[in-house]
């Protein structure tokens, strides 16, 4: 929906602009603001699975989920509005993705993220099982941004 669009724009670009910077440059905080608009996520909709989280009604995170082949997916993207970090959201979100893709992508064994922040998110990941296994790059508009790779193999 156009307004989830608005709140996946605003909830990404404020955690570029007020969580990453510490991690980022700001040439790469600015390429990572203006890598999504608003349409492309509602593009995005309709190109892979996407997820509004919501409480009580409200928006606080959002996650998609893509499918890279028979055995693999991918978590493009995860964020969770800032006034809601450390409640659990971003924990019962790799949950329901674990327990969605069992029911649904029943072949997907591998699980696995990129971040361009693994000194600030890092620690969540691993938390959840994910183990770092190599540098890559995620791709902003005219810019590639260093990352970091993370798997997890989920339960049969």
């Amino acid at each position: 929906m156009p307004g989830d669009a608005e709140f996946c724009f605003k909830t990404r670009s404020k955690a570029f602009i007020q969580k990453f910077y510490g991690e980022l440059s700001p040439g790469e905080v600015a390429a990572g603001v203006n890598a999504y608009m608003p349409g492309d996520y509602l593009r995005m909709a309709e190109k892979m699975e996407f997820f509004i989280v919501e409480n009580n009604g409200l928006p606080v995170g959002f996650f998609t989920i893509k499918r890279i082949d028979t055995n693999t997916a991918e978590i493009p993207l995860i964020y969770v509005d800032l006034n809601q970090l450390g409640k659990g959201i971003g924990t019962t979100c790799i949950q329901f993705i674990k327990k969605w893709l069992s029911s649904n992508w029943i072949d997907v064994k591998t699980l696995i993220v990129d971040t361009v922040i693994p000194k600030y998110n890092g620690d969540f990941y691993q938390r959840m099982g994910f183990i770092p296994i190599e540098e890559t790059f995620c791709d902003f508009p005219d810019l590639k941004v260093k990352a970091l790779r993370l798997c997890k193999e989920l339960n049969s």
